[in-house]
């Protein structure tokens, strides 16, 4: 008897699943209110073609600025980020990566082919971002070698005894931005000289569709796994110039934002759970506005519930680094920092809006630089770390 079970995937329609997430609403009446308003959220400005590369959480002018950073001989909070991002192993050209043809998904762990893969997924963002940083053409080619062998080979996830089909939905959900991630670099740093071969490229279109298979089922869920679904809609839209993906998941990630960020700036899950929980929500979110500000779009940064004088995002923001500096709000967060990847994204993005978030700031520099998160792209202070605060 086979120790996995099969996970078969059936599609169902966007459309249905934010129908169903629908019943399950947020503590705060506001947000219930807000959310009940899809109109509002469906009448956003929404991106059409042609999407702007490199664009997910690069342009071509930061990964220029990123080289500058690390080949200079001053000192800046992005040399300093990027020095730590330099110390993890799998950027290396020498990484050994391993693709298979299935990657079994285990209940709340994670097992040994689900490491496997996030592995090889980091690897080839770090290679990816090495080379364009360095000009090193072996981190180039190591980066291509993992996308082309996992492109090949993989055929889907299968679940482990005890785990049931949705959790290969968050697996996909936060792997696929990583994925992509080091995909578009390479197919659009400096007009394409990785010279990445265009049957690879097809090869890395059909992986990225079976994972988005997966990952924009987590959508439907109104909480950090929403969140993640979106962010990945959002990345599989821009890398394949497909409006209706990244449409549909920006404004999903609109519809969720006052359900997770309580009108006080309490974050969902905080009280529950535990305090990285809800900084899952909230480094998904920092991520998908960068990705949408890249594409002309700054109305996730921006999002505001009624007459608030603060977008919702903010406050989320300021509460939780109030609960990590004080103690304050609901649960005492004063023997945790921040959950790597998102603090630098969001004080540069709301200090270019003119949005105070001085308490999210100085937890920011408190836990500088940032490295690798388990499940988002990591090292924010090596792509978008800032000197003026």
């Amino acid at each position: 008897m086979s120790r996995t079970t099969p996970l078969r995937f059936h599609a169902v329609s966007l459309a249905l699943l934010i129908g169903s997430a629908s019943s399950v609403h947020a503590a705060d009446p506001t947000a219930n209110a807000y959310a009940a308003n899809n109109d509002t959220i469906a009448a956003a400005p929404t991106a059409v073609p042609p999407f702007k590369h490199p664009g997910l959480l690069m342009t071509q002018n930061r990964l220029t600025n990123i080289r500058a950073a690390a080949q200079s001989s001053a000192g800046s909070a992005m040399k300093t980020g990027y020095n730590r991002l330099l110390q993890d192993n799998r950027g290396s050209h020498t990484y050994a990566h391993q693709a298979l043809a299935t990657v079994e998904v285990v209940r709340a762990a994670g097992g040994p082919q689900e490491g496997r893969w996030k592995n090889d997924g980091f690897a080839a963002y770090l290679n990816a971002l090495r080379w364009a940083v360095s000009g090193d053409t072996r981190n180039r080619d190591k980066a291509i070698q993992i996308l082309d062998a996992w492109s090949a080979k993989f055929a889907g996830f299968t679940l482990a005894p005890g785990t049931d089909a949705p959790q290969a939905w968050l697996e996909a959900a936060w792997g696929l931005p990583v994925w992509v991630s080091a995909a578009e670099i390479l197919r659009h740093h400096d007009g394409g000289a990785a010279g990445w071969p265009q049957a690879s490229q097809d090869r890395f279109n059909g992986y990225l569709n079976k994972l988005y298979g997966y990952a924009n089922q987590a959508s439907a869920r109104t909480n950090n796994w929403g969140v993640s679904g979106a962010l990945a809609m959002m990345a599989a839209g821009v890398y394949q110039d497909d409006a209706n993906r990244y449409n549909a998941g920006l404004n999903r990630m609109k519809q969720l934002i006052p359900l997770i960020v309580y009108s006080s700036g309490e974050v969902q899950e905080l009280a529950a759970r535990d305090c990285h929980h809800p900084q899952y929500s909230l480094a998904g979110i920092a991520q998908a506005a960068e990705m949408a500000t890249i594409q002309g779009d700054t109305s996730v940064w921006l999002l505001k519930v009624g007459n608030e004088a603060q977008p919702r995002f903010s406050r989320g923001l300021e509460y939780m680094a109030k609960s990590i500096l004080y103690g304050e709000g609901v649960r005492d967060c004063r023997s945790n920092g921040l959950y790597p990847g998102y603090s630098e994204i969001a004080v540069n993005g709301y200090m270019n809006r003119g949005t105070p978030i001085a308490n999210f700031q100085n937890a920011t520099k408190r836990g500088r630089p940032d490295a690798n998160a388990a499940e988002f792209i990591g090292w924010s202070a090596a792509t978008h770390g800032r000197d003026d605060f």
